[in-house]
């Protein structure tokens, strides 16, 4: 029997950990028994830590760089790892600059397309920021048409932090998905809550599995054929004109035609990384992991409001930052995500060493280095 493969894609900061926690919940409560991979552009796991304090899972790591190309030739051991585990799904996380569709393409590949069957690809969408995207990123093509392939390339669209969305915008995202995109079952969500119970149908215990096609007399293949055929009721279930017409009646935006959106446009041809040649295509696209000082090295403690006004000096050459960082003295350590313009804090439980990753468009390391040990002094 092939294990069942969940993608989630999107771009950085869209919500896809807080989706990945909210399926692993889920999977918990329906007695699921899931494989984790998680994909990180920088060097330190800032995502993987998060699910096993949060949700207490072993996650599969791939580190510095993206799964689809600088660390593709890792997913197929990644995977088989996975599998020798005997979980009854697998959920991939990429990393906000992944084009789905080439894990999808490794799924095929000798070795791993009798073991796994791609079950579902969900993308999130940041409604506060995607349709700026096409004009923020004008100067980095391959990055523009990565974004549009994670539209392309999904069952379902999520459009998350609806509640951020300025007014008028909800159908213009909508218009910009169904240009790339037709048949994508969308939802509107904040907090990225989604119905799991669409997504995970099809999904059964490997044991029970088993069991039942013996009492049944059925063979693999067909079980793995009404697998295939489930993977399409959430397109079917969720009509996206309804959920656009209950999204302006819960806000009190007006109806009428929606206009056309142009983000995420490219200039045609490949979307995304220039994936099968192994070059990173996203050159643009770096990060910069910024540790701390020894505490007797650093007579200045770094408070919340001088970290935030450190994102903001970055401007849109940031595109986000988190890690686990450290502000008084004897104080809990801080998990603090930066995403769009917005920054948010929650206390942690992570056992190391202090760190933040920064992720953005042409950062030059030595001035981010500099500045930071600025915030010191």
């Amino acid at each position: 029997m092939k294990t069942p493969v969940i993608i989630l894609s999107g771009f950085l900061g869209s919500g896809k950990t807080t989706l990945l926690l909210s399926v692993l919940k889920e999977c918990s409560a329906r007695g699921l028994t899931p494989g984790i991979l998680m994909n990180e552009l920088g060097k330190r796991d800032v995502d993987g830590t998060i699910l096993e304090e949060q949700a207490g899972v072993q996650v599969q790591k791939l580190l510095d760089g993206c799964v689809c190309c600088s660390r593709k030739s890792e997913l197929p051991q990644g995977l088989s790892t996975l599998l020798e585990r005997s979980p009854d799904v697998i959920v991939i996380e990429l990393t906000g600059v992944a084009d789905p569709e080439e894990i999808r393409r490794t799924l095929q590949e000798p070795g791993l397309a009798g073991r796994l069957r791609h079950h579902y690809t969900v993308t999130m969408l940041d409604a506060e920021n995607v349709l700026e995207f096409n004009s923020r990123f004008s100067a980095d093509k391959e990055l523009v048409r990565t974004l549009r392939k994670q539209i392309e390339s999904a069952d379902l669209v999520a459009v998350n932090k609806q509640d951020l969305a300025a007014p008028g915008t909800i159908g213009k995202i909508e218009s910009m998905i169904r240009k790339h995109n037709p048949e994508a079952a969308i939802v509107y969500t904040e907090y990225s809550r989604i119905d799991l119970s669409r997504l995970l149908d099809g999904v059964n215990r490997r044991q029970a599995s088993k069991a039942a096609a013996v009492r049944a007399g059925a063979q693999t293949p067909a079980m793995e054929e009404l697998s295939s055929q489930e993977q399409h009721r959430f397109g079917g279930a969720v009509d996206p004109a309804a959920s656009h017409a209950h999204h302006l009646a819960h806000n009190g935006h007006g109806g009428g035609s929606t206009a056309t959106a142009h983000a995420h446009e490219g200039n045609g041809g490949h979307g995304g990384h220039e994936h099968h040649d192994e070059a990173v295509s996203f050159s643009k696209v770096s990060t910069v992991t910024l540790t701390f000082p020894a505490a007797e090295q650093s007579p200045a403690s770094l408070s919340r409001e001088r970290l935030e006004a450190f994102f903001r000096e970055c401007g849109d050459a940031l595109l986000r930052a988190k890690g686990h960082v450290a502000l008084a003295r004897h104080e809990p350590v801080q998990l603090v995500q930066y995403a769009g313009t917005r920054t948010f804090w929650e206390t942690s439980r992570y056992p190391g060493a202090p760190y933040l990753v920064m992720i953005g468009l042409n950062l030059n390391e030595a001035r981010l280095k500099e500045r930071w040990s600025e915030l010191f002094r």
